[in-house]
């Protein structure tokens, strides 16, 4: 019994040892070597040049296409300048809407291509070539604000024509309903209240004045509403029915 006892005590000591003997060593991790660091030192560079070169062509590309933008620009602005010297009509022939109706549709497209200095400076060619006469200024501007061909399409146009009528002074009193109107439709609300109570207060004729007052006064109010409850006003503001009538003068 004592020699068995002491076989088992030397397996049972011996088991853990004889495990971890059977274990496989983990594999040693490869050396780096010199000429392998020298290897992707190189290869590093070489990609860093690679990518410089094709900084520098994407740069070259840039400059290339500025400098044809800036050529197509002048191209440009030499045929914007032949299309206004051919279409610029003759002062004397001013007298209607109509008469200058080209050089108008030009102006707005200027304005709606984003060339602003260009369609500033056309738009002054337009008011002056209507001229200083305040019947003239007034009757064309309320044409644009009023005829078919025309209403919605010049708002901002007669709203120079009727600035221009202002600034000489004039206290018509149909003068002064064209030139609320006018700052109405170009959204200047709170100058068109203001406008037309003068022309109310210089006599303003019927019922018309006063309700233009009311379109104006609504449309002001309605800018506070929710915009479901604003659109529900019966307001129509457009040149055709905010105008009705035009004297000679």
């Amino acid at each position: 019994m004592l020699v068995k006892g002491l076989v088992c005590t030397v397996l049972f000591a011996s088991a853990p040892i004889t495990w971890i003997a059977t274990q496989e060593p983990r594999p040693a991790a490869p050396a780096t070597t010199p000429a392998d660091a020298m290897a992707a030192q190189s290869r590093l560079q070489a990609t860093q040049r690679q990518v410089e070169r094709d900084l520098e062509a994407a740069r070259q590309e840039v400059a290339k296409a500025r400098a044809e933008a800036a050529r197509l620009q002048q191209q440009l602005g030499r045929a914007l300048d032949a299309l206004e010297a051919a279409q610029e009509p003759q002062r004397e022939r001013n007298c209607a809407p109509s008469r200058s109706r080209q050089l108008m549709t030009h102006y707005r497209w200027l304005r709606d291509e984003g060339h602003a200095d260009r369609a500033e400076a056309t738009l002054a060619k337009v008011v002056e070539q209507v001229g200083d006469d305040r019947g003239r200024l007034h009757r064309t501007a309320h044409a644009l604000l009023t005829e078919v061909e025309t209403g919605g399409k010049f708002d901002d146009v007669a709203l120079a024509l009727v600035e221009k009528l202002e600034q000489s002074g004039s206290k018509e009193p149909h003068h002064l309903d064209t030139m609320a109107c006018a700052q109405f439709l170009n959204g200047r609300i709170e100058r068109a209240i203001e406008l037309q109570r003068r022309a109310i207060a210089a006599g303003g004729r019927d019922e018309e004045f006063r309700l233009r007052l009311r379109t104006y006064e609504a449309a002001r109010n309605a800018i506070g509403r929710p915009a479901r409850d604003a659109a529900s006003d019966p307001v129509t503001a457009t040149g055709e029915t905010l105008v009705a009538r035009s004297d000679d003068d």
